[in-house]
């Protein structure tokens, strides 16, 4: 397997005038250029003391700055950090704690959001003429000097981190063979993947979801307009004036984007869109519908993955979002590449249409995590990894149930939140849906459904307990239910259910 450098390198050799990366500060570069401009960074870099090892934070919404230092601090086999926008200066304090920062380069609208305890070497990104004093401006003029050999395919290209639903994030190096795989096998059969394909890029590229969206355009010679943040008019707007063909989002995006469709006087035009994938959660069957008669010729691909295994575990294709599909709620079939085995909780593995937590193992799959030994030693048993997800196979697709921890245990019988979410979301007046175990006299734990209604509609919570009689078994029912104007989530699009649960919890000894 060759190295991402590689990979792009030659893809500039290949298509050198075909536009690779517009952003919205007005950067756009072609392949060539990119190259270019990544060997350029990598001598600014190397000249400031930086060589193989070194970690560098990296913060910036997504731009072809971003990129450009991404692969130029790979290329000296530097270690790119992947810093979250959204979290405060106390959280990025805890990771600088974790990973000790050679540098750090930022955009400088970002800078509020690092800690005090900055590294001596400061490169700010899309500065002006109010830089701070203690930051350089990024510089693009030449600098003469040799480059060191390139990476190698088992070199770590950037450190990534767990998203952090449950905790502190743990550090996840990600290597050059790992990432490259994926971008090459989750692109195969994608029709939006073609030389000249436009892209739009609005999943962050700090998360794993964005950076190999944006590599398996990259490797295919794909045209990436990258954009800071997500607002579903101007990405609707965009898909129009562009002809975009490609597109990642999570679920929440899609039920954005529908909702703002509705307000639109005048129906977008968005039958260029030839494909769009999704992922982080699994998507409600009206949502779906609403999905695919906004996008009269889209093809939905759902990928089930995690940063701990560099990409896609399981892939569910176009062809089994069909409505005749068997399968269509499933998250697909196990990628080439991987071995998984469902096992029980003490460690057996359990038959087809049982439920057990995945593990898996192949070449992709982590390694280690950060300076951690104590949490890699608990996530990697006997060389399988354990995802703490809980699935069912059935015909060779795997049908997340839950996160293991998210699993309620009432009256000593397992309920899996995902079912009951699931009947939750056929009724017409749920838009969002997330199901909790909150304490319980009786039972230790008793189900709870967090609802958010849908705009507009007008219904009560005993009347959403009704449709639940009947479809779910009774101790699986939710036996008490609350209505929020939103979810909280993860910037990747995950709700955050540790949340949820907490207040509920306050004062009981659980782990939550």
């Amino acid at each position: 397997m060759l190295s991402l450098t590689e990979l792009l390198r030659w893809r500039s050799e290949l298509h050198p005038d075909a536009l690779a990366l517009v952003d919205e500060h007005g950067d756009q570069v072609t392949y060539v250029e990119l190259e270019h401009q990544i060997q350029r960074c990598a001598l600014s870099w190397s000249a400031l003391g930086i060589g193989r090892g070194d970690v560098v934070g990296v913060l910036d919404t997504n731009s072809t700055a971003f990129v450009v230092h991404l692969f130029g601090l790979a290329r000296l086999q530097a270690v790119p950090a992947l810093l979250n926008w959204r979290l405060t200066p106390v959280e990025h304090r805890s990771l600088f704690d974790l990973i000790q920062p050679a540098a750090i380069v930022s955009s400088q609208n970002l800078i509020n959001q690092l800690p005090s305890n900055l590294p001596p070497i400061r490169i700010a990104l899309h500065s002006d003429e109010e830089c701070p004093p203690t930051w350089v401006p990024d510089a693009t003029e030449f600098i003469d000097g040799d480059l060191p050999p390139p990476p190698q395919p088992g070199d770590v290209f950037a450190l990534g981190f767990s998203s952090g639903t449950t905790g502190r994030p743990k550090g996840i190096p990600l290597r050059h063979e790992a990432l490259a795989r994926s971008a090459l096998i989750d692109s195969a059969e994608n029709a939006g993947m073609y030389l000249g394909a436009r892209h739009i890029m609005v999943a962050p590229m700090f998360h794993l979801a964005g950076l190999s969206n944006s590599l398996m355009g990259l490797v295919n010679g794909a045209e990436l307009h990258l954009r800071g943040a997500f607002n579903p008019e101007s990405i609707l707007d965009d898909i129009e004036q562009l002809g975009a063909v490609y597109l990642t989002a999570v679920p929440a995006m899609f039920h954005a984007m529908v909702d703002a469709a509705r307000t639109q006087t005048k129906a977008p035009d968005l039958s260029s869109m030839l494909e769009m994938s999704y992922g982080a959660s699994p998507i409600a069957p009206e949502l779906l519908r609403e999905v695919e008669t906004l996008f009269p010729k889209v093809r939905l691909r759902q990928f089930y993955g995690m940063t701990e295994i560099a990409g896609a575990l399981t892939t569910l294709t176009p062809t089994d979002h069909n409505p005749s599909s068997a399968h269509r709620q499933s998250a697909g079939r196990v990628n080439p590449g991987f071995e998984v085995r469902l096992v029980d909780r003490h460690g057996r593995e359990v038959a087809d249409g049982q439920a057990g937590e995945i593990l898996v193992r192949g070449s992709s799959v982590l390694h280690n995590y950060w300076d951690d030994p104590e949490a890699t030693k608990e996530a990697i048993i006997d060389g399988w990894f354990r995802t703490g997800d809980i699935a069912v196979r059935s015909d060779g697709y795997l049908t997340i149930m839950d996160r293991a921890k998210d699993m309620v245990l009432t009256g000593g019988e397992n309920v899996y939140p995902a079912e009951i979410e699931a009947v939750l979301y056929e009724h017409p007046g749920v838009a969002e849906v997330a199901v909790i175990g909150v304490p319980d006299d009786q039972f230790g734990e008793r189900v709870h459904a967090v609802i958010v209604i849908q705009p507009g509609a007008v219904v009560d919570l005993e009347t959403i307990m009704e449709f639940c009689r009947g479809r779910l078994a009774g101790y699986k029912l939710p036996r008490s239910m609350e209505v929020v104007d939103e979810l909280p989530r993860n910037p990747t699009g995950k709700i955050l259910k540790r949340q949820l649960r907490s207040r509920h919890w306050e004062g009981h000894v659980a782990q939550v």
